[in-house]
């Protein structure tokens, strides 16, 4: 199986975030990333979604991890004219992805690839 996983969910993992009402979002994102380095499926990598990442949180801080996911990994080229997560969309269309692993369900609600929480996959 093939996903790809949204900005959201790194962030969540690596800025070890919690919700308002104080959830704790790091555990269901690292379970994902943990499932794929036990070869449960493959993440789908994309530029845009590096972009997005670095513009939030310093690379040597996604390092180690993208070190752990490297052979899980699968890097993809961006598509001119779109934006946001409709670019997102269309990558994980465009790459075959299975499902978009999310926080954000109701922004790929329009689309043909299903979007799942951390917690449903």
């Amino acid at each position: 199986m093939k996903i790809y996983i949204d900005t959201n969910i790194y962030l969540d993992y690596l800025l070890e975030r919690r919700n308002k009402y104080g959830k704790d979002l790091s555990r269901p994102a690292f379970e994902v990333f943990k499932r794929a380095a036990a070869c449960e499926f493959h993440i789908i990598l994309s530029y845009h979604l590096l972009n997005e990442l670095h513009a939030n949180i310093k690379e040597s801080d996604t390092y180690m991890l993208l070190k752990f996911l490297k052979k899980k990994l699968i890097l993809i080229e961006d598509e001119q004219g779109y934006k946001g997560d409709e670019k997102h969309a269309v990558l994980a269309k465009k790459a075959g992805a299975d499902l978009i692993v999310t926080r954000d369900k109701k922004h790929f609600c329009d689309f043909s690839t299903k979007a799942v929480l951390p917690e449903e996959l």
